[in-house]
C-alpha cells in the first residue's frame, strides 16, 4: 500500500529529539508528528504540547500500537534499541533509529535481522552524510578533484561532564562507549561513506580524564581498502569544540573545518585554495529526513539502511578490541 503521509511516533523524545531531529519530522513535506513517548509523564505531555503532537505516552508499547502512527523514530538509550526496534518491527511499521543502533555489533545485526524478517524499513540516523558539505566532498572525491586519496584525518572534541538525567551515557554496557561509539560513531560512518571500507585498525582508548566506564578519549588508526591511511581522534574532555575532516590526495586537499558550519577548503595542485561554504537547511536531521520521507512514500529502499549501522559497529568493535588487546585488528 502506498503511503500518502509519514505519521511519526517518537520513542524517547528527549534531548536528541528536542535539539537535533524533532522539527524535521513535522516540517518536512508529507511528514507529521503524531505521538511522543517519554518515561516521565509531565515531560511527555510538555513535549507533545510544545511540538503539537496529538498523543503522548510513558511506555513504548502504547505508542507503537497507536493506529495513527505508521513510522517510529527511536531515540531511546542505546541498550534499548534492540527491544524497541523489534517492538516496532512486529507492528509492521517503519523504523528510524538513532545511531549507533545497540551497544555492539551483534545487537546492530539483530536489529537488521528483525526488520528484514518483518519486511519493514530500517534507517539509521547517520545524518551527516546528507549535509551539503558532505555531498560536495563526495562529489569532489568522485570527480578526482584531489587525485587518489593518500591519507586523511578526522578530529573532534567537545566537553562532556556527564548528564544526571542520562546516566546510561557513561555506562559501557548501556551506551557501548562514548568518544568512539557515541560521538565518534558519526565520523566512522563519514570515513566509510567518503573513503571506502576499512580493512584493519589500531586503536587506543582512555578514560583517564573522566574516570567513567566509557572512553573519554580515543585514537583510531585505520587502513582503507585502497591503502590510504586514516586517523580518527576524538575526545570529550576539551572545552574547545572541534570537528574537522582533512583529506589529502595525490593532487590536492579537502579540508572541512568545521563540518557542522559547512566550511570547506579545496586546494588543487596548480590552483589557489578555494574557500567554500555549504549552509545546512535546518536542524541536524533535516537533510536526512528530507531525503528519507520521499523514499518511504514511494516504497523505495532507505537511503541509509540499518546495514550501515552494522558496518560502523564492525569498525568500532575492532577498535575497542585493538585497544584492549594492544594489537592491530582486521575489520573484515
Amino acid at each position: 500500500m502506498t503511503l500518502q503521509t509519514i505519521r511519526w511516533g517518537v520513542i524517547g523524545a528527549g534531548n536528541v529529539f528536542e535539539f537535533k531531529s524533532g522539527p524535521a519530522l513535522y516540517k518536512t513535506p508529507h511528514s507529521e508528528l503524531i505521538a511522543v513517548m517519554r518515561t516521565d509523564a509531565a515531560k511527555a505531555q510538555a513535549t507533545a504540547e510544545q511540538h503539537n503532537a496529538k498523543f503522548w505516552y510513558t511506555d513504548a508499547e502504547s505508542l507503537t500500537s497507536n493506529p495513527d502512527v505508521n513510522a517510529v523514530y527511536i531515540a531511546s538509550p542505546h541498550y534499548l534499541h534492540p527491544e524497541h526496534i523489534a517492538m516496532v518491527a512486529r507492528t509492521k511499521k517503519i523504523v528510524f533509529c538513532e545511531k549507533p543502533i545497540g551497544v555492539r555489533l551483534a545487537q546492530a545485526q539483530e536489529c537488521v535481522d528483525v526488520c528484514r524478517a518483518n519486511n519493514v524499513s530500517l534507517t539509521v540516523a547517520y545524518y551527516r552524510r546528507f549535509w551539503a558539505i558532505t555531498q560536495a566532498m563526495k562529489k569532489f572525491l568522485r570527480d578526482g578533484a584531489i587525485g587518489e586519496v593518500v591519507m586523511a584525518r578526522a578530529q573532534l572534541s567537545d566537553l562532556f561532564t556527564g548528564d544526571g538525567e542520562r546516566g546510561w551515557l557513561t555506562s559501557r554496557t548501556k551506551s557501548g562507549g562514548d568518544a568512539l561509539a557515541n560521538s565518534g560513531a558519526h565520523w566512522v560512518d563519514l570515513i566509510r561513506y567518503l573513503l571506502g571500507e576499512v580493512t584493519d585498525v589500531m586503536a587506543t582508548t582512555s578514560n583517564k580524564f573522566s574516570g567513567w566506564e566509557t572512553d573519554d578519549t580515543t585514537i583510531v588508526q585505520m587502513r582503507m581498502t585502497n591503502g590510504a591511511l586514516v586517523s580518527l581522534t576524538s575526545t570529550r574532555r576539551a572545552p574547545i569544540i572541534t570537528n574537522e575532516f582533512d583529506i589529502l590526495g595525490s593532487t590536492g586537499r579537502l579540508y572541512a573545518s568545521s563540518l557542522v558550519d559547512g566550511k570547506l577548503l579545496l586546494h588543487r595542485q596548480g590552483h589557489e585554495p578555494e574557500t567554500l561554504t555549504y549552509p545546512r537547511i535546518g536542524v541536524m536531521h533535516a537533510e536526512l529526513v528530507a531525503e528519507l520521507v520521499p523514499c518511504l512514500l514511494a516504497g523505495k529502499p532507505s537511503p541509509l539502511p540499518g546495514e550501515e549501522a552494522v558496518e560502523a559497529w564492525r569498525v568500532m568493535q575492532a577498535a575497542y578490541r585493538s585497544s584492549e588487546e594492544g594489537v592491530r585488528v582486521q575489520v573484515k
